[in-house]
């Protein structure tokens, strides 16, 4: 008798959770991020907070439908290479220049007071030595989440505001030096050779990518818009390949987007379509993904059963925001500046999200900071990135109506 086989089960068919399927895991990831943004603008918060909310909800400690396997690894792995390329196409050199030595100190400030914090507190909240430094590293970065409100008000060409954009690139830039330095110490690959690498070899990269990526850049950026596909791979090439040379180098991979970014910056202004097309695939995409891998991860029950991690989280944000306004006052008194303006400087710099968010998954993978602490960590992005909105709305109306007192004085 001829017998019909059954027909083997559709490969991806599963009703096991987590999701392993690549179609549904990026499916699901999809639905989150088209979604996501919906729900940021009707609860009046950034999208980046409700992209780890809903990361976390999905993830392995609540619902458990997304895991943290490789496909997600390699989605939040170019997420991170892509925040860190945009953070140094995006940096304001040109302000950097105009205020030099402003900017230059109060960088350090708002660096070296946080890390001296964060290291302080980390001796209690850590075992100490490379974990409490890390948690000094942690303290220190910001992002400029609260830009925008000063675009909005017109008081972008204000000094305190310039100051507190120039002084961003000097943290980004220690931040991530600090940061390849507790990673050598956490491999056990401190020596001569690690400061031959950053000493040395590192130095001698940047200048090769400030000098040879023009070069090469500018035949191909400076072709019409027809050729937008060919200038976004020459980018993306950039990008790997520093990104490639760093690990190379014995040095983490965002160090190399981050140079790739600078040395980019001045070939692309920010209002030109290869700008648009690059923010466009990362905002769209990559970036999400990054946020939703970091939400799977976290675990905030770990809060609530274990009552003493609400108190680290209290630590952590009590701490690196009092460090942060303390950076803002310290630069206000030297500067001269009224309360308003130091309290701009504290807005643009207190909120916290990608660069945070980049070592504290290193410092949880490697097991430097506990679950406690990351996700502490994580309540204290939200907080900050919810808080500093509405202190630099309302203190820089402040300074939008004294500016526009001046400007009426003077044609009058």
């Amino acid at each position: 008798m001829l017998t019909i086989a059954a027909a083997p089960a559709t490969t991806g068919a599963t009703s096991a959770l987590p999701l392993t399927d690549p179609i549904y895991v990026f499916c699901v990831v999809l639905l989150v991020i088209a979604i996501a943004p919906l729900i940021a603008q009707r609860l009046r918060v950034p999208t980046l907070i409700v992209l780890i909310v809903l990361g976390t909800i999905l993830g392995s400690n609540v619902f458990g439908v997304l895991a943290r396997d490789a496909q997600l690894i390699l989605l939040e792995k170019i997420g991170l290479l892509y925040i860190m390329l945009l953070a140094g196409l995006q940096m304001d050199l040109k302000n950097f220049r105009q205020l030099g030595m402003r900017s230059l100190l109060f960088g350090l400030l708002t660096f070296g007071v946080p890390l001296t914090v964060g290291i302080v507190s980390g001796q209690w909240l850590t075992a100490g030595g490379v974990a409490s430094l890390l948690l000094g590293i942690l303290y220190s970065p910001h992002t400029l989440v609260s830009y925008p409100i000063m675009t909005r008000l017109g008081i972008v060409q204000q000094q305190a505001v310039g100051v507190a954009v120039g002084g961003t690139i000097v943290t980004s830039i220690l931040t991530l030096t600090g940061l390849s330095i507790v990673q050598a110490i956490a491999g056990g690959n401190v020596g001569i050779l690690l400061w031959i690498k950053l000493l040395i070899l590192l130095p001698l990269l940047v200048l090769l990518c400030f000098w040879g990526i023009p070069k090469l850049g500018r035949p191909i950026l400076n072709q019409h818009a027809d050729s937008l596909s060919g200038q976004f791979i020459f980018v993306l090439s950039c990008l790997f390949v520093v990104a490639a040379a760093t690990v190379l180098l014995g040095i983490d991979s965002i160090v190399g987007a981050f140079i790739a970014g600078l040395a980019l910056n001045r070939l692309i202004p920010l209002t030109s379509p290869l700008m648009k097309q690059i923010e466009f695939v990362g905002n769209s995409l990559f970036i999400p993904a990054f946020m939703i891998s970091v939400g799977v991860l976290s675990n905030p029950s770990v809060l609530f059963t274990h009552p003493e991690n609400l108190g680290v989280a209290l630590a952590v944000i009590f701490g690196a925001v009092g460090a942060k306004f303390l950076a803002a006052w310290i630069a206000g008194q030297a500067f001269k500046y009224s309360l308003a303006e130091v309290m701009v400087m504290f807005s643009l710099t207190m909120s916290r999200a990608a660069l945070v968010l980049v070592i504290a998954l290193f410092g949880k993978t490697s097991g430097l900071i506990n679950e406690g602490i990351f996700n502490a960590i994580i309540l204290y992005i939200v907080v900050t990135c919810l808080v500093g909105p509405f202190i630099a709305d309302a203190f820089g109306k402040q300074i939008a109506e004294k500016q526009a007192l001046i400007l009426a004085e003077q044609q009058t």
